[in-house]
């Protein structure tokens, strides 16, 4: 018995003993004009007593059948509710399974079935959109994606996914600024991050691209591999937005930007390069050569080197330059050996130096090698005065910084 019924019953035997005290004597009771009963005082209260209990126990039995007709229609309505649920997933799962197998038009229609047992069924409505946009709808599928979203604004498979649809349909503004909100919605996730920075990629807006790229780094501090990627990407954004900007003319940013992309990753060897050749042709010779000698320290690049060796035509101290070859070849590289040889014995010829020439591609001529042999063939037939004919070197030299390169 529930304390509501118990207090009840108090109050209803208290008020009982309260009548039976103010009317001590026999109470007369009529059943009819004639028929008249008396009962003691004591027999009022026993009576009055039992009828509280009575009232109360048929009001327990009443509450307690309307709680139990209660739980019965509820029982009933969540097994309905359950199965039909099931029914739907079922559908959903069915449509999901034609989708990923590529049978669009059986996904579609069953995916219909469950949008109208279900209209607001979110993973429905988005995978719809997926369908349509796989079926070149583009409209459609992003009216089923907002939806979807309209429901769930926080459904970052839906988000992702209508921020695909605005990117096959050129719509880079509004994938900008969705990305943007799911990342201040998710700061901590880095998919959001990675596609806006590609699609300031796909508008060549290295601006933008910098600046998200800077949000990234952070979140992959913990994982060097990715750590090590994203620096290497970070230089080569720094790198084509110094190309850009050396292409407007703007030399100080642009170099600026080269000696970042260094900074960032010092293998870049595109930004030693072009660093170099931006001081060239600004005049600064000197400056250029140590940036290409730097870069061969870090990148190995041959590139580097042969620069290097088309400015030392013009100058008489290649000593630096023989000496980095010297320590660049490697036995154990033959190829790579093979290459620093030829230039190195490019270089002796080219300051009148044809004994040490002949001297290095005889210890090192591969047989039946095409570019060592004639230099060699120079090296043997030296003009009157030591030099070499100059329209077959250039010829020659021309080759030789194709192959090395």
């Amino acid at each position: 018995m529930s304390l509501k019924h118990i207090i009840f019953s108090i109050l209803f035997v208290v008020f009982s003993i309260y009548v039976a005290f103010l009317n001590p004597h026999d109470s007369t009771f009529h059943l009819t004009q004639n028929q008249t009963f008396k009962l003691p005082t004591v027999i009022l209260l026993l009576a009055a007593a039992f009828a509280g209990v009575l009232i109360s126990v048929a009001i327990l039995w009443t509450s307690n059948l309307k709680n139990g007709l209660s739980r019965w229609r509820l029982s009933l309505q969540k097994s309905r509710s359950e199965k039909r649920q099931k029914r739907v997933e079922s559908l959903y799962k069915k449509s999901e399974n034609f989708f990923l197998s590529g049978r669009m038009d059986k996904a579609l229609s069953v995916i219909d079935k469950v949008l109208v047992a279900s209209p607001e069924h979110v993973e429905a409505l988005g995978l719809k959109g997926k369908i349509l946009f796989a079926q070149g709808e583009k409209v459609s599928a992003e009216i089923f994606q907002k939806k979807a979203l309209s429901h769930d604004p926080q459904n970052i498979s839906v988000l992702f996914d209508l921020a695909t649809t605005y990117d096959e349909a050129g719509q880079y503004e509004d994938k900008i600024n969705l990305l943007k909100k799911i990342h201040r919605d998710n700061p901590k996730a880095i998919q959001p991050l990675i596609h806006l920075r590609n699609t300031y990629l796909k508008k060549q807006d290295w601006k933008n691209v910098l600046t998200v790229q800077d949000k990234i780094l952070p979140l992959v501090r913990d994982h060097q591999e990715v750590w090590s990627e994203e620096l290497k990407n970070k230089s080569l954004y720094f790198y084509e937005r110094g190309k850009q900007q050396w292409e407007q003319d703007k030399r100080d940013p642009a170099i600026s930007d080269f000696k970042q992309a260094i900074k960032a990753w010092n293998k870049n060897s595109d930004a030693h390069l072009f660093l170099g050749d931006a001081y060239l042709e600004m005049g600064k010779q000197k400056l250029a050569v140590k940036i290409w000698f730097t870069g061969f320290e870090q990148t190995r690049n041959i590139a580097c080197l042969t620069r290097i060796q088309k400015v030392f035509l013009e100058t008489d101290d290649p000593k630096n330059l023989i000496e980095a070859y010297q320590k660049a070849i490697d036995p154990k590289q033959p190829q790579e050996n093979h290459k620093y040889i030829l230039l190195l014995a490019l270089l002796y010829l080219e300051h009148g130096q044809p004994e040490k020439a002949k001297s290095i591609l005889e210890e090192n001529q591969a047989e039946e090698e095409l570019l060592g042999s004639l230099l060699l063939a120079l090296a043997n037939k030296p003009t009157t005065n030591g030099s070499t004919p100059e329209s077959n070197l250039n010829l020659i030299r021309e080759a030789v910084f194709q192959f090395a390169h």
